[in-house]
């Protein structure tokens, strides 16, 4: 345990980028375009559609499965595109 966090199994699913560190829910490719689908059909005139690259955590991500210790209890975390993890 670091600091006076406590730290608990992370979701089924979850990956940590060993490039940035952090903790995020794996997502499949298609599970990435659907999410960038339903967020371009709300956009609004002007606004920039998002691309399924959004789903990336850093420029150079190389993920692995998150484990006992990556984020502490409580923290928050987004999906990222981790096909394959």
């Amino acid at each position: 345990m670091r600091g006076d966090h406590s730290f608990s199994e992370p979701p089924a699913g979850s990956v940590t980028c060993m490039s940035c560190g952090r903790v995020s829910m794996g997502m499949t490719r298609a599970e990435a375009e659907a999410a960038a689908a339903r967020v371009n059909a709300g956009l609004r005139p002007g606004e920039h559609p998002v691309e399924v690259s959004y789903f990336r955590c850093c420029r150079a991500p190389r993920y692995r499965p998150a484990r006992i210790g990556d984020i502490p209890d409580g923290a928050s975390y987004g999906s990222v595109l981790a096909e394959g993890v």
